[in-house]
């Protein structure tokens, strides 16, 4: 049989409760433009800058505060960033440009707005044999993702998910119409939410027409972790996985079969009660240079560490944090290098004149990126602190080991020095012939990208007569890799659920006839959930950044997926609110 259906994602905003904003600083004296702004990646904003104002890139300095949320809306360079630096160097003196919250909403870049018909052939028993996929994506004015230059529709080729499809093709056209610009890759990696979301509703229906359990089918068509590296007819290489572990567990945690049955139960007594599943596989980590640039700039990232005498260290690294807790990450990451205490580690990012450049915080990329820097980066660090090491235990270099805390001589465990003892005879005690100080620079350029799986379970009720929606129980079950600090995951699932889940239950962007927001006064309320989120369990094995929720990708299931007639076609509204 062959499946086709014409699913669409509306065009959505990220909304951060902090406009974009900038200030612009030109001293006529010395030549030197200090630019304050909004920015997810401020070398990458310095190197623009410099391009279109002429100004030497040396002579510009870039620092990105805390500005609070981003979500991919403050990555690209607006208009009022350059008039604000432009109105500077005319004026001799600061300028500041800042948006109301309505401005960000109505002028700065737009997500989603996608229109896809997925054709998935399968048999009778459920094998899926072949995906044909066609979309087209209103990008309004003009494209405002900066998707490196290999992939200007992004990753969606990504849409073949966890599933083995023997072949499949995949084509997006954009056009380009009056609308705000549109096409940022909100809360996620180049396109990955759109074609999650497709393959998971496809999947769905298929299951439905099919007339076999969603989970079922899933499991029949996943790739086996005997399969990996897998392959993928779309060209991407996945590294590993285990989906039917992932799935099981999420199962077994929501109790499935007696959910199903107390599911019919209340069914059969005129409730609205939906089970919604979704198992993603995504693709993040940009990424490997020889495939990902911006601007040309090849895509990679980078950590500076420096160890004082007194064995505190700081590292600088290229990202910019947007509060997912990265000074907490990477010094806990680097720490565990260097046998320091995480307090002990001061990070810094987010200033051009001293950081090393970097690419920035996007697409999920920070903690396979710039975490791989530092961890490299302490490496290096560590190599040369061996031979200091060896130098005060007057031992040769090969009878110098560590334990991860100290370094000992070889059979001889009570005679050691901890890295404390080390970065003080940097300065103080070195073998002859020896550069002081205890520091390296790395810059990292992944093999790969990652490709982190999951499986979400949600149960929600519907009132028939308010349309209020009930999330009544919600299992998500992570696998991305090995776990930095489990507290930072559980932060960003917490977080990341209730911005994705009121999508499909009020959030969306009318608009006139005219191409301007409709009422954008009210969006203060169209943004606000109408349901509170009972988080239930967890198992989330994931480095905080790797774990991006894909809760974005079930949210539609939550309303759709088991209703008497499946709305794959569109995403359904159970009220609609006027001002």
């Amino acid at each position: 049989m062959v499946l086709k259906e014409q699913i669409r994602m509306p065009r959505v905003h990220p909304t951060p409760l902090e406009p974009c904003g900038c200030i612009g600083d030109y001293q006529q004296s010395t030549g030197k433009l200090t630019w304050y702004v909004t920015s997810q990646a401020p070398h990458a904003h310095r190197t623009v800058l410099s391009m279109v104002s002429h100004l030497p890139e040396h002579m510009i300095h870039v620092i990105s505060p805390d500005i609070g949320g981003r979500f991919g809306n403050k990555v690209p360079v607006y208009p009022g960033y350059i008039c604000a630096v432009v109105m500077s160097m005319k004026l001799g003196r600061p300028v500041k440009w800042i948006e109301t919250r309505t401005e960000n909403i109505a002028t700065t870049n737009f997500a989603r707005d996608y229109h896809m018909t997925v054709e998935i052939g399968a048999t009778e028993d459920g094998q899926v044999k072949a995906l044909k996929v066609t979309t087209i994506a209103d990008h309004g004015a003009f494209d405002a993702a900066a998707d490196p230059s290999k992939f200007p529709a992004g990753l969606f080729s990504v849409v073949t998910g966890s599933y083995r499809f023997p072949v499949a093709f995949v084509e997006v056209d954009g056009v380009y119409i009056n609308k705000a610009p549109g096409g940022v890759a909100y809360r996620c990696s180049f396109r990955v939410t759109e074609a999650s979301f497709l393959i998971e509703r496809g999947m769905n229906t298929l299951a439905y027409r099919l007339n076999l359990d969603p989970a079922e089918l899933r499991r029949r068509n996943f790739i086996s972790p005997q399969e990996f590296p897998y392959q993928s007819p779309l060209g991407w290489t996945y590294d590993s996985g285990d989906y039917e572990t992932t799935l099981d567990t999420a199962l077994t945690l929501i109790d499935y079969p007696r959910l199903r049955s107390e599911q019919k139960k209340r069914r059969d007594q005129g409730e609205l009660v939906g089970i919604g599943i979704s198992t993603f596989t995504e693709i993040v980590g940009a990424g490997p240079s020889h495939t990902f640039d911006i601007l040309g700039i090849k895509m990679f990232d980078s950590c500076e560490i420096r160890i004082h005498p007194t064995g505190k260290a700081i590292a600088r690294l290229g990202t910019r944090h947007q509060g997912q807790g990265h000074e907490t990450t990477f010094a806990q990451l680097i720490a565990q290098e260097l046998g320091l205490s995480a307090e002990d580690v001061l990070i810094e990012d987010g200033d051009t004149d001293t950081a090393p450049y970097g690419l920035g915080t996007y697409a999920s990329r920070s903690t396979p990126t710039a975490g791989g820097a530092a961890a490299l980066a302490a490496r290096r660090v560590r190599k040369k602190a061996r031979e200091i090491a060896a130098h005060l235990l007057e031992v040769s270099l090969e009878d110098v080991t560590w334990d991860g805390i100290r370094f000992s001589a070889k059979g001889l465990s009570s005679h050691s020095v901890t890295m404390v003892d080390v970065a003080l005879a940097a300065y103080t005690n070195l073998p002859e012939g020896m550069e002081p100080g205890v520091e390296a620079t790395y810059y990292y350029d992944p093999p790969n990208l990652t490709f982190p799986n999951g499986a979400y379970i949600a149960v929600v009720s519907i009132d028939r007569g308010t349309g209020q929606v009930h999330v009544e129980r919600f299992v998500a079950v992570d696998d991305c890799g090995t776990v930095i600090n489990p507290m930072v995951v559980e932060g960003q699932i917490h977080g990341g659920l209730p911005r994705v889940l009121v999508l499909p239950s009020c959030k969306k962007l009318p608009l006139m006839r005219t191409v301007t927001i409709w009422r954008p006064i009210s969006w203060n309320i169209w943004c606000r959930p109408q349901w509170e989120l009972p988080i239930g369990k967890q198992v989330v094995p994931s480095p905080p950044l790797l774990t991006i929720l894909s809760v974005r990708k079930v949210s539609a299931n939550l309303l759709m997926s088991d209703r008497r007639r499946p709305l794959s076609t569109r995403w359904w509204m159970p009220c609609r609110l006027t001002a």
